[in-house]
């Protein structure tokens, strides 16, 4: 009679699994441990105030997890690795009215194979 053995398969899962926290992904989770644990100094620093306001205190507190949230989910989460930055680079174009392809900003392609037709004669 033969004898069944066990049959081992390497599955590895933990390289397959997107690491994360609350919905952030990768280095972005740091982000959010960040803005978490800069949210709870607030909040601990405006609670324990004299003339304390909880409600404030909580609304104060969150903008931290607000600003990352936004910021990680809308302009990295998803996005290709430079989207944030040559978003806020375009926004600046934009915003100091400085033509993006202007002539002036553009090198002229300088190579034998193509033709500039400004330069050929008329027909």
């Amino acid at each position: 009679m033969e004898q069944q053995g066990i049959k081992l398969h390497e599955t590895n899962e933990g390289r397959d699994s997107q690491q994360g926290i609350a919905g952030f992904e990768g280095a972005n989770a740091l982000w959010f441990i960040l803005a978490f644990g800069m949210a709870l100094m607030i909040f601990q620093k405006m609670a324990n105030a004299p003339d304390a306001s909880i409600p404030m205190a909580i609304l104060v507190a969150s903008v931290p997890l607000v600003l990352v949230s936004l910021y990680c989910f809308g302009l990295k989460q998803g996005k290709p690795p430079s989207y944030d930055v040559e978003l806020f680079e375009w926004l600046i174009i934009k915003a100091s009215n400085a033509p993006y392809f202007a002539p002036s900003k553009v090198e002229p392609i300088a190579l034998s194979w193509v033709d500039d037709p400004a330069k050929d004669p008329p027909i």
